[in-house]
């Protein structure tokens, strides 16, 4: 991938050094703060000739072509103190209204997205996110000590070595494991490390600079039961809890997010017309716009984001639970807090977990409501005077501001979101629908806090509870009553994997549609069965119907094919249903929307005849895209947090042992930071406590689909492996083994026209031997609406592996793919223009004897042209493409192959019986384009198209 180039005022990143250069000259912030610099590089004689106003030379005379813009980053900086510069304050005429120049404003500061797409940006028209003083981060303090004392940044270990073993082993093995290691003779007489047994070993590790401290407190809970001298039974609760101040101040003052970090609202659009608005990260929503005009100028607001999952620990043994809340802050980009592995979210308790048998049963549900509120208060009790008047903190960037931690989203699940909003498990937390018109297309009106507390006031003194019993509310003093700032029913953000996947996908479109079709549930399973191979998509071997534990995993995979599995069976009006509402998941999952996209997800959802789309469309605005939400997180965040520190106890006061596991861990983490910022050239290796992958199930069985064994030259979009798979392959068993029935023809013809060639093309044979390659990766640019990565797209090519002892055989695979037919440039102008399906047979290197030919080439044969997409289904339909009979086919470069792409077999009204997943590509002689592969495919195939 090209370098990035960092604007080195507001740490924006950029593609191009041009799209760095017109950064800085059209955002105003950084246009100053550059000629400040500009001004101070120029030679003194410079100024005889410029104008002046009170002494002071007039920067804006400075032409900014004539900055070396390089140069320009090679200022003066602290000792300990990574590159950077002073913000210089907002310029911004705070008397003129924002609509008035909100054109020109949004024309003059335009940045580029990966993946090509422009941004124009409009800043909030006040001063926000002021800087104030430097001020050394916590990394220049403890550098700073090391210095004084002439130390290493080693220390409490003795070197390198040392330490990135002891980060292993607190990371991977548990105490008593790492007594043993410890104690081994070859690790006493050949490593040699300076702690000998566990006991030096974690005394070493409780030295390293600590997090914020965890604190016990205890809840004494009056039941209504009575004991055997007939007094009301008392229960002792164990609120486990940090400072979640404290633990913002570590959030925004760690330099490891220094780039990933803003400070201030703004508005992004996709034209300089302001029409077609951005919403990724939340301060491109409304909410953190529309509160920035309630707080004083310069103010900085933390949008504090908290999640919280009860959890199983053990089924097995006493069914253990634990109840964990996350936080996490929106100045960070959503990418970086929702990886594990970047800790920029933090555990900041443990509600206590309890039966709470002190109570009588008809009591003690509305009992457990009231715990959990009353230990969410205390949890949260610094954030009220912090979100009031705000406090100072040393950010990222190492600028003191003014710090307003405000809690602007809950992420939970739906029956949490009822006991956080007080209401029954019957109503919405969010509105006022009655419980008999959830699924139906109603005018609703909002829930209101002040209406809320008020029905709960009245219902405590007796007073008439019309109010609260119409609105469905629960008995319960709710912690965010003082929270300042805060409306906690519009902090409920939309969960993906509940509402969507399991909820409307799951539970409601797959149960209705197999009730629909003729054959039911044992046709659905058979298409399933023989449903076509893809890279990213699980096989479901057995069918559905079987699957006793259901997981994002499966949703999602069903998803993939399920409009193809309906195709031919299904009436017109299921397929309009199942494709509206699978074009609504898919839209909901972008991470980057627009005012378009936005209106093309709300057009899937009327076409389900519902009106749900307004909570979506409505948090997407006011907190950016719903990627970020899903209960999917905190559930991945359990394996560290919970889980794993679990196994890491004795199963005994088993809280009280996962926050000291966790503070060692934590510290160890923020070590290696420590160590990747001050150390050169040294990498830091970001793992989550426990190593998880976010892929579907590939029933994994290819190692040739590991990336690193790749070999990839600079600057190219693919890589195949070092060392080919097949090195000396005839090519007769090319034509046996791998399907390519036409391959020599295709080469020899590929010879004579190509103007390489060093030897006759007649002088292959059926014997010659070629290299041939399993795979090939491509490499997928970034697609903002669902990505900024680069995505890995591996394309398989093998034969068939037969059984071996207790292997068993494996069958040929041959992905189908969009590719160029020809390498001519052309002009597009539609997404599609120029591209085909094909088959790829072979993927092979020509041998060097018959020319020099820089990259592999592919075998593949071809289907049809894209035509119009069938009506109802919203698919490309292709077949295979013949001449005389026979498959049409060619030999291209690799990188004519744009990516993958998955075919769905046109199964009819009845499908054959006869058809299996290994050879109904072979046998079916039309398919769909699949949109729905990937969320890269949905954006080709389904937005752009």
């Amino acid at each position: 991938m090209p370098s990035e180039h960092k604007c080195a005022f507001c740490s924006k990143r950029v593609p191009t050094l041009k799209g760095l250069r017109s950064h800085m000259a059209q955002r105003e912030l950084c246009r100053n703060a550059m000629r400040k610099v500009a001004a101070q590089r120029l030679p003194k004689n410079h100024s005889e000739n410029q104008p002046f106003s009170n002494g002071q030379q007039d920067d804006n005379n400075i032409d900014m072509a004539d900055v070396d813009l390089p140069d320009a980053f090679d200022l003066p900086q602290p000792e300990f103190d990574p590159p950077r510069q002073s913000p210089p304050s907002p310029s911004v005429n705070a008397g003129q209204p924002a609509q008035a120049d909100r054109r020109a404003r949004v024309e003059e500061v335009e940045d580029e997205e990966a993946g090509g797409i422009h941004r124009w940006v409009e800043d909030y028209p006040r001063p926000a996110g002021a800087a104030g003083q430097a001020a050394q981060s916590y990394f220049e303090k403890i550098r700073a000590e090391q210095v004084k004392q002439g130390q290493d940044p080693w220390p409490p270990f003795e070197d390198q070595e040392e330490w990135e073993l002891a980060e292993w082993l607190i990371t991977n093995v548990g105490q008593n494991a790492t007594d043993k290691f410890l104690k081994l003779p070859i690790t006493r007489n050949r490593t040699k490390p300076s702690f000998k047994n566990k006991r030096a070993f974690y005394k070493r590790i409780d030295t390293l600079p600590r997090g914020t401290k965890w604190e016990c407190e205890p809840f004494e809970i009056e039941g209504d039961k009575l004991d055997e001298k007939g007094l009301k039974r008392k229960e002792i609760l164990h609120l486990w809890k940090r400072d979640p101040v404290e633990c913002i101040r570590e959030l925004i003052g760690n330099p490891a997010f220094r780039n990933q970090m803003r400070f201030a609202p703004e508005k992004a659009y996709e034209d300089t017309e302001g029409k077609n608005r951005i919403f990724d990260e939340m301060w491109s929503g409304d909410w953190w716009w529309d509160l920035q005009d309630r707080l004083e100028e310069g103010a900085t607001i933390t949008p504090i984001i908290l999640a919280s999952d009860k959890t199983h620990l053990s089924n097995f043994s006493g069914d253990k639970s634990a109840w964990p809340v996350y936080l996490t802050i929106g100045n960070i980009e959503k990418s970086t807090w929702r990886k594990p592995s970047a800790r920029a979210t933090v555990l900041i308790g443990y509600i206590p977990v309890s039966k709470l048998e002190c109570f009588s049963k008809p009591k003690r549900q509305f009992a457990g409501y009231q715990v959990f509120h009353d230990c969410m208060r205390s949890l949260l009790e610094p954030l009220r005077e912090a979100g009031n008047n705000g406090i100072d903190m040393v950010c990222a960037d190492g600028f003191i501001r003014r710090i307003f931690p405000i809690l602007a989203a809950y992420v939970a699940d739906f029956p949490e979101q009822c006991l956080v909003a007080c209401n029954n498990e019957k109503r919405c937390p969010r509105c006022l629908t009655g419980y008999h018109e959830l699924g139906e297309p109603v005018e609703t009106v909002w829930r209101d806090e002040e209406s809320v507390l008020q029905a709960m006031a009245d219902a405590s003194q007796g007073l008439s509870s019309e109010e609260f019993d119409s609105q469905g509310l629960r008995p319960n003093n709710p912690f965010w009553r003082d929270l300042p700032h805060c409306d906690i029913f519009s902090c409920f953000t939309p969960d993906l994997l509940h509402q969507l996947h399991k909820g409307v996908f799951k539970d409601h479109i797959v149960k209705w549609a197999t009730q629909c079709v003729s054959g039911g549930q044992a046709e659905i399973d058979r298409r399933f069965r023989a449903m076509t191979h893809g890279t990213d998509l699980r096989h479901f071997k057995k069918g559905i119907s079987l699957i006793s534990q259901w997981t994002g995993t499966e949703y999602k995979n069903m998803e993939k094919v399920f409009l193809g599995i309906l195709a031919g069976q299904a009436e017109p009006g299921l397929i309009h249903v199942v494709r509206a509402t699978l074009d609504f998941i898919y839209y909901a999952h972008f991470e980057y929307h627009t005012t378009d996209s936005l209106l093309k997800l709300e057009q899937a959802w009327i076409a389900f005849h519902q009106n749900k789309h307004y909570f979506v469309d409505k948090a997407i605005v006011s907190l950016g895209s719903a990627d970020g939400y899903s209960s999917e997180s905190p559930e991945r965040l359990h394996i560290d947090f919970a889980k794993s520190a679990y196994r890491a106890s004795n199963k005994k006061n088993y809280i009280k042992q996962m926050t000291k596991w966790l503070m060692r861990q934590e510290a160890c983490h923020r070590f290696a930071t420590y160590l990747h910022w001050t150390v050169p050239g040294y990498l830091m290796e970001l793992t989550a406590v426990s190593e998880y992958k976010n892929v579907d199930d590939n029933d994994g069985d290819d190692e040739e689909l590991d990336a690193d064994d790749g070999d990839q030259a600079e600057g190219l979009g693919y890589s195949v492996a070092k060392e080919p798979a097949y090195p000396r392959t005839p090519i007769s068993s090319l034509i046996t083994d791998f399907g390519a029935t036409n391959f020599l023809p295709c080469l020899q013809s590929f010879l004579r026209a190509s103007p390489f060639t060093s030897r006759s093309a007649l002088d292959i044979l059926p014997s010659t031997r070629i290299a041939v390659f399993k795979c090939l990766t491509v490499r997928l640019p970034p697609a903002p609406q669902v990505t900024k990565n680069v995505t890995k797209d591996v394309i398989r090519a093998r034969r068939a592996v037969p059984a071996h002892g207790t292997t068993l055989s494996l069958a040929a695979q041959s992905d189908t793919v969009l590719a160029r037919e020809s390498d001519e440039d052309a002009e597009l102008e539609h997404p599609l223009d120029g591209l085909t399906v094909g088959q790829v047979r072979v993927i092979f290197q020509i041998p060097e004897e018959y020319g020099n030919f820089e990259h592999p080439f592919a075998y593949i044969e071809w289907f049809t042209s894209f035509q119009s997409p069938i009506p109802d289904l919203g698919m490309y339909q292709v077949s295979r493409s013949t001449r005389q009979y026979r498959r049409r086919a060619s030999i291209v470069s690799v990188t004519q192959i744009e990516r993958s792409v998955h075919l769905l077999p046109k199964f009819g009204r009845r499908m054959d019986t006869t058809w299996s997943a290994e050879d109904v590509l072979e046998r079916c002689q039309q398919f769909f384009v699949n949109p729905y592969l990937r969320h890269l495919d949905f954006l080709l195939f389904r937005y752009l198209t």
